[in-house]
C-alpha cells in the first residue's frame, strides 16, 4: 500500500474545515419526528442505493433521510442496529442498483506495463554548523496493470479480471447473538436473495480469474513518484544532483 506521510497543521486545518462543512450542509442536523414507537427512517445515498437507520439525522453516515419509515418492535431495533454497524443493505430494497452494477460490471483483460521513475538518495554534507544535503537521483523500474491495449512499455503479461458479488444472511448463534453466514453462490446474488437477503455497502470485488485473487493494485504509479521517459535512463552514470542548505 501507498506509505503516506501526514502533516498534523494541515491535517487539523482539513479536520476543521470538514466540520465547518458538515454545519453548513446540515450533517449534524436532525429533522422533526413525532413517531412515539420504534421506528426506523428509509435513507438514500448519491448512488440510488437504500436502507434503514434508527436515526433522526437529516444526513447520516453518507445518506439523505426520506419521509418514509417502518416502524420496529425491540428485537428489530436490535437487528437494524446490527445491520448499521456491519454496513449491511437489504438486496429487495436495491435490486436495481445491483442489476445496474452487475450489467455495468463485465468481465475484461487487463495487460502488464513498466514505467520508470527516479528514486531519491539523500546525502548530507556538514559543515560548521550549517547542514547541506544533496540528492541522486536513480532510475528504478516498476510494473503496473491496465486496461487500455494500446498502453506504452506493455511487456505481453496479461490477467482476465471478473467481478466477485457477496450476499449474507444474518442468524443468532447458541449464545443468541447476531453473526454473518456468507452466501457460497457469489455470481448471481438477487437469485439467493431470499436465504441470503443482504449486502454490504461494498458488495463486489475484481478477481483474477486464473488465481481467484483479489486483483492488487499496490504497485499501480502514484504522483508521488517522479515519472521520468524511457530515454532519460539512457545515461545511467550520470547521477542528478540537488542541493538544499539546512538550518540546524
Amino acid at each position: 500500500m501507498r506509505n503516506l506521510r501526514v502533516n498534523l497543521k494541515k491535517l487539523f486545518a482539513i479536520g476543521g474545515a470538514a466540520v465547518v462543512l458538515m454545519t453548513m450542509t446540515g450533517c449534524a442536523k436532525k429533522a422533526e419526528c413525532h413517531i412515539p414507537t420504534y421506528h426506523a427512517h428509509k435513507y438514500v445515498n448519491s448512488d440510488g442505493y437504500t436502507r434503514y437507520f434508527d436515526s433522526e439525522y437529516v444526513n447520516y453516515k453518507g445518506y439523505d433521510r426520506l419521509e418514509d419509515y417502518i416502524e420496529l418492535t425491540k428485537e428489530d431495533k436490535d437487528l437494524v442496529k446490527y445491520m448499521e454497524n456491519n454496513n449491511l443493505l437489504r438486496i429487495d430494497n436495491n435490486e436495481e442498483q445491483i442489476r445496474n452494477a452487475q450489467e455495468k460490471n463485465q468481465p475484461y483483460t487487463e495487460y502488464r506495463y513498466a514505467y520508470t521513475y527516479l528514486v531519491p538518495i539523500p546525502h548530507f554534507i556538514h559543515t560548521g554548523k550549517s547542514t547541506s544535503i544533496y540528492f541522486t537521483f536513480i532510475p528504478a523500474t516498476h510494473y503496473s496493470w491496465t486496461a487500455d491495449a494500446n498502453h506504452s512499455r506493455l511487456t505481453g503479461e496479461t490477467r482476465e479480471c471478473y467481478y466477485d458479488y457477496t450476499s449474507y444472511k444474518i442468524q443468532k448463534n447458541e449464545n443468541g447473538k447476531y453473526t454473518l453466514v456468507e452466501c457460497p453462490e457469489h455470481q448471481d446474488i438477487i437469485s439467493t436473495k431470499d436465504e441470503y437477503p443482504y449486502i454490504k455497502e461494498n458488495y463486489y470485488r475484481v478477481l483474477n480469474r486464473d488465481t481467484n485473487e483479489v486483483v492488487d493494485y499496490e504497485d499501480m504509479e502514484t504522483d508521488e513518484k517522479e515519472h521520468i521517459q524511457e530515454e532519460e535512463t539512457a545515461e545511467k552514470g550520470t547521477a542528478k544532483r540537488r542541493v538544499l542548505n539546512l538550518l540546524t
